[in-house]
Protein backbone atom coordinates (compact mmCIF):
# COMPACT_ATOMS: atom_id res chain seq x y z
CA UNK A 1 0.00 0.00 0.00
CA UNK A 2 1.40 3.36 -1.06
CA UNK A 3 -1.24 6.12 -0.91
CA UNK A 4 1.16 8.65 -2.40
CA UNK A 5 1.31 6.56 -5.57
CA UNK A 6 -2.40 7.16 -6.18
CA UNK A 7 -1.76 10.87 -6.63
CA UNK A 8 0.07 10.02 -9.86
CA UNK A 9 -3.35 9.38 -11.41
CA UNK A 10 -4.35 13.04 -10.98
CA UNK A 11 -0.91 14.51 -11.70
CA UNK A 12 0.30 12.42 -14.64
CA UNK A 13 3.25 13.36 -16.77
CA UNK A 14 2.94 12.98 -20.51
CA UNK A 15 4.75 9.67 -20.75
CA UNK A 16 2.96 8.23 -17.70
CA UNK A 17 -0.62 8.47 -18.92
CA UNK A 18 -0.81 5.22 -20.89
CA UNK A 19 1.15 3.33 -18.24
CA UNK A 20 -1.08 4.55 -15.43
CA UNK A 21 -4.23 3.62 -17.34
CA UNK A 22 -2.91 0.08 -17.72
CA UNK A 23 -1.90 -0.20 -14.07
CA UNK A 24 -5.03 1.03 -12.32
CA UNK A 25 -5.74 -0.96 -9.14
CA UNK A 26 -8.85 -3.14 -9.14
CA UNK A 27 -11.91 -2.34 -7.05
CA UNK A 28 -10.93 -5.03 -4.53
CA UNK A 29 -7.39 -3.66 -4.26
CA UNK A 30 -8.69 -0.14 -3.73
CA UNK A 31 -11.02 -1.28 -0.96
CA UNK A 32 -8.61 -3.56 0.88
CA UNK A 33 -5.33 -1.68 0.37
CA UNK A 34 -6.49 1.93 0.51
CA UNK A 35 -10.08 2.60 1.61
CA UNK A 36 -10.13 0.26 4.61
CA UNK A 37 -6.70 1.18 6.08
CA UNK A 38 -7.22 4.92 5.51
CA UNK A 39 -10.74 4.78 7.00
CA UNK A 40 -9.19 3.37 10.15
CA UNK A 41 -7.27 6.60 10.76
CA UNK A 42 -10.25 8.81 11.81
CA UNK A 43 -11.72 5.95 13.86
CA UNK A 44 -8.48 5.27 15.75
CA UNK A 45 -7.70 8.98 16.23
CA UNK A 46 -11.17 9.66 17.58
CA UNK A 47 -10.86 6.69 19.93
CA UNK A 48 -7.49 7.89 21.26
CA UNK A 49 -8.66 11.48 21.62
CA UNK A 50 -11.82 10.66 23.55
CA UNK A 51 -10.33 7.82 25.55
CA UNK A 52 -7.55 10.01 26.94
CA UNK A 53 -9.66 13.12 27.52
CA UNK A 54 -13.03 11.69 28.58
CA UNK A 55 -12.39 8.20 29.99
CA UNK A 56 -14.97 8.42 32.79
CA UNK A 57 -17.73 9.26 30.34
CA UNK A 58 -17.50 5.76 28.90
CA UNK A 59 -15.99 3.52 31.55
CA UNK A 60 -17.67 4.37 34.85
CA UNK A 61 -21.15 2.93 34.53
CA UNK A 62 -21.36 0.38 31.73
CA UNK A 63 -19.19 -2.72 31.22
CA UNK A 64 -16.76 -2.68 28.33
CA UNK A 65 -15.62 0.21 26.22
CA UNK A 66 -18.37 1.90 24.23
CA UNK A 67 -15.82 3.94 22.31
CA UNK A 68 -14.98 0.80 20.35
CA UNK A 69 -18.59 0.67 19.14
CA UNK A 70 -18.61 4.33 18.12
CA UNK A 71 -15.26 3.99 16.35
CA UNK A 72 -16.39 0.83 14.54
CA UNK A 73 -19.59 2.55 13.45
CA UNK A 74 -17.57 5.50 12.12
CA UNK A 75 -15.38 3.06 10.17
CA UNK A 76 -18.32 1.30 8.52
CA UNK A 77 -20.09 4.59 7.81
CA UNK A 78 -17.01 5.90 6.02
CA UNK A 79 -16.71 2.81 3.84
CA UNK A 80 -20.44 2.87 3.06
CA UNK A 81 -20.30 6.56 2.08
CA UNK A 82 -17.22 6.00 -0.11
CA UNK A 83 -18.98 3.17 -1.97
CA UNK A 84 -22.20 5.17 -2.30
CA UNK A 85 -20.31 8.25 -3.52
CA UNK A 86 -18.48 6.16 -6.10
CA UNK A 87 -21.76 4.81 -7.46
CA UNK A 88 -23.33 8.29 -7.48
CA UNK A 89 -20.27 9.76 -9.20
CA UNK A 90 -20.44 7.06 -11.85
CA UNK A 91 -24.02 8.07 -12.60
CA UNK A 92 -23.43 11.82 -12.35
CA UNK A 93 -20.81 11.54 -15.08
CA UNK A 94 -23.54 10.66 -17.54
CA UNK A 95 -24.76 14.26 -17.51
CA UNK A 96 -21.57 15.23 -19.36
CA UNK A 97 -21.82 12.20 -21.68
CA UNK A 98 -19.12 10.16 -19.94
CA UNK A 99 -19.56 6.60 -18.66
CA UNK A 100 -16.72 5.78 -16.24
CA UNK A 101 -16.41 2.36 -14.64
CA UNK A 102 -17.15 1.91 -10.96
CA UNK A 103 -13.42 1.28 -10.46
CA UNK A 104 -12.53 4.68 -11.92
CA UNK A 105 -15.16 6.39 -9.79
CA UNK A 106 -13.90 4.63 -6.65
CA UNK A 107 -10.32 5.55 -7.54
CA UNK A 108 -11.21 9.22 -7.87
CA UNK A 109 -13.28 9.34 -4.67
CA UNK A 110 -10.52 7.53 -2.76
CA UNK A 111 -7.90 10.02 -3.93
CA UNK A 112 -10.13 13.01 -3.20
CA UNK A 113 -10.89 11.78 0.34
CA UNK A 114 -7.23 11.24 1.28
CA UNK A 115 -6.62 14.77 2.64
CA UNK A 116 -9.60 14.37 4.98
CA UNK A 117 -8.40 10.99 6.19
CA UNK A 118 -4.85 12.20 6.78
CA UNK A 119 -5.85 15.35 8.66
CA UNK A 120 -7.50 13.08 11.24
CA UNK A 121 -4.04 12.73 12.78
CA UNK A 122 -4.56 16.27 14.06
CA UNK A 123 -7.44 15.12 16.30
CA UNK A 124 -4.76 14.65 18.95
CA UNK A 125 -4.00 18.38 18.88
CA UNK A 126 -6.21 19.93 21.62
CA UNK A 127 -7.16 23.03 19.64
CA UNK A 128 -10.53 23.43 17.94
CA UNK A 129 -9.47 26.47 15.89
CA UNK A 130 -6.37 24.65 14.63
CA UNK A 131 -8.39 21.59 13.63
CA UNK A 132 -10.99 23.74 11.86
CA UNK A 133 -8.20 25.44 9.89
CA UNK A 134 -6.51 22.15 8.98
CA UNK A 135 -9.77 20.53 7.91
CA UNK A 136 -10.71 23.62 5.89
CA UNK A 137 -7.45 23.28 3.97
CA UNK A 138 -8.12 19.54 3.52
CA UNK A 139 -11.56 20.26 2.04
CA UNK A 140 -10.04 22.68 -0.48
CA UNK A 141 -7.41 20.08 -1.38
CA UNK A 142 -10.14 17.47 -1.85
CA UNK A 143 -12.08 19.75 -4.18
CA UNK A 144 -8.94 20.29 -6.25
CA UNK A 145 -8.36 16.53 -6.40
CA UNK A 146 -11.93 15.95 -7.57
CA UNK A 147 -11.36 18.50 -10.34
CA UNK A 148 -8.15 16.82 -11.44
CA UNK A 149 -9.71 13.38 -11.10
CA UNK A 150 -12.56 14.37 -13.39
CA UNK A 151 -10.01 15.64 -15.89
CA UNK A 152 -7.43 12.87 -15.83
CA UNK A 153 -9.20 9.73 -14.55
CA UNK A 154 -12.44 10.35 -16.47
CA UNK A 155 -10.46 11.85 -19.39
CA UNK A 156 -12.72 14.91 -19.77
CA UNK A 157 -11.11 17.86 -21.51
CA UNK A 158 -13.88 20.47 -21.80
CA UNK A 159 -13.56 22.97 -18.96
CA UNK A 160 -17.30 23.52 -18.69
CA UNK A 161 -17.95 19.79 -18.34
CA UNK A 162 -15.14 19.42 -15.80
CA UNK A 163 -16.47 22.30 -13.68
CA UNK A 164 -20.08 21.07 -13.86
CA UNK A 165 -19.25 17.51 -12.87
CA UNK A 166 -16.81 18.65 -10.14
CA UNK A 167 -19.47 20.88 -8.58
CA UNK A 168 -22.05 18.08 -8.68
CA UNK A 169 -19.65 15.60 -7.05
CA UNK A 170 -18.52 18.05 -4.36
CA UNK A 171 -22.10 18.95 -3.40
CA UNK A 172 -23.09 15.29 -3.22
CA UNK A 173 -19.95 14.44 -1.24
CA UNK A 174 -20.80 17.16 1.28
CA UNK A 175 -24.14 15.46 1.90
CA UNK A 176 -22.41 12.09 2.19
CA UNK A 177 -19.96 13.18 4.83
CA UNK A 178 -22.76 14.97 6.67
CA UNK A 179 -24.37 11.52 6.96
CA UNK A 180 -21.16 10.23 8.59
CA UNK A 181 -21.16 13.06 11.12
CA UNK A 182 -24.86 12.76 11.90
CA UNK A 183 -24.59 8.98 12.25
CA UNK A 184 -21.73 9.35 14.72
CA UNK A 185 -23.63 11.99 16.70
CA UNK A 186 -26.75 9.79 16.87
CA UNK A 187 -24.65 6.90 18.12
CA UNK A 188 -23.00 9.14 20.70
CA UNK A 189 -26.40 10.41 21.88
CA UNK A 190 -27.70 6.84 22.20
CA UNK A 191 -24.73 5.92 24.39
CA UNK A 192 -25.22 8.96 26.63
CA UNK A 193 -28.92 8.17 27.04
CA UNK A 194 -28.06 4.57 27.91
CA UNK A 195 -25.58 5.76 30.51
CA UNK A 196 -28.17 8.12 31.98
CA UNK A 197 -30.68 5.27 32.19
CA UNK A 198 -28.12 3.10 34.01
CA UNK A 199 -27.33 5.91 36.47
CA UNK A 200 -31.01 6.47 37.13
CA UNK A 201 -31.63 2.80 37.85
Amino acid sequence: MNPIRLFNYVTPKGEQVKQLRAEKPSTTQLLLMYVLPLSLIPSVMMYLRLYHHYPKLFLDNLPGDRLVLVSAELLFLQIAVILAMSWITQNLAEMVDVKPTFRDSLLMITIATMPLWLTSFFYLVPSLSFNVLVHGIAVLASIMLVYRGVRYIFSIRERGAIATLTLAIVCTAGLGFAVVMIGSMISWEAIEQLQFAVKKS
